[in-house]
């Protein structure tokens, strides 16, 4: 999105004090995403990205938000429009946390749009705190995969349903030998985020001279900075920013 959207500011609140979101129950997950979208409410957001799959599973069932339903884009919504309107794929495999995949939001939601689409959905938890941890290397993951992929040898395209695993594509692609490809989440919510601004008509068209981005966090950690750092390809400074309702 900051490659997408150079004109306009982010402010990130990581909720890093409650990781992962993806073994928390419906009630704790709704209590945090509400404290957040009132924090960003009040720093005058004019849209929100709910970046997390986790907590998309439990936005759309919240009532009374600050924000109006089209001033929030989450991450799940754009890609089940977009692969329930093509036809190029029909074995679709999808991973991710269990809060995702136990909802059934993308599996549910993708036949009801696409009968023809054969789905596997699968839950793989360990994947999120082995590339926190940086463990990337083939030899650590093909033995995750191995296990967790038993059913997917038809799959022609795989949709990583949580926000950490498209960092690992290539390794995902090359565990296939190629056969399976992995799809570029990240790309397909940046672009429905830079529709929902122009279709508000609330894009920002003047060239920022300045970087203004915040990064805020529940809590600071070496762990997380490093990571960030990883992600990001660049060095950011994170305030420790805590909300009373979820601290």
């Amino acid at each position: 999105m900051q490659q997408k959207l150079p004109n306009e500011q982010f402010i990130y609140y990581g909720d890093t004090a409650h990781l992962p979101y993806g073994d928390k129950s419906e009630e704790a997950l709704q209590s945090y995403v509400e404290a957040i979208l009132h924090y960003l409410h009040r720093r005058e957001c004019k849209l929100v990205v709910v970046a997390c799959n986790s907590a998309a599973t439990v936005i759309r069932n919240m009532k009374n938000l600050p924000f109006a339903n089209e001033n929030i884009v989450e991450v799940i919504s754009p890609i089940i429009e977009l692969i329930a309107k093509q036809n190029k794929y029909v074995n679709i495999g999808i991973i991710g946390t269990r809060k995702t995949i136990g909802s059934g939001m993308f599996n549910d939601t993708l036949s009801k749009q696409n009968p023809k689409l054969n789905i596997i959905a699968r839950a793989t938890p360990l994947l999120v705190p082995l590339i926190e941890d940086g463990f990337m290397e083939e030899s650590v993951l093909f033995p995750v995969f191995e296990r967790y992929f038993k059913g997917f040898e038809h799959c022609e395209l795989l949709i990583p349903a949580c926000t950490h695993y498209p960092i690992i594509y290539q390794q995902i692609e090359r565990y296939f030998n190629y056969r399976l490809k992995v799809l570029h989440t990240p790309k397909i919510v940046a672009e429905s985020v830079e529709a929902r601004l122009e279709y508000l008509k609330i894009a920002n068209e003047q060239v920022r001279h300045q970087n203004f981005d915040e990064f805020h966090l529940s809590d600071v950690t070496a762990e997380f900075v490093h990571s960030a750092t990883f992600f990001l390809e660049k060095e950011v400074h994170f305030n420790r920013t805590l909300l009373p309702s979820i601290h």
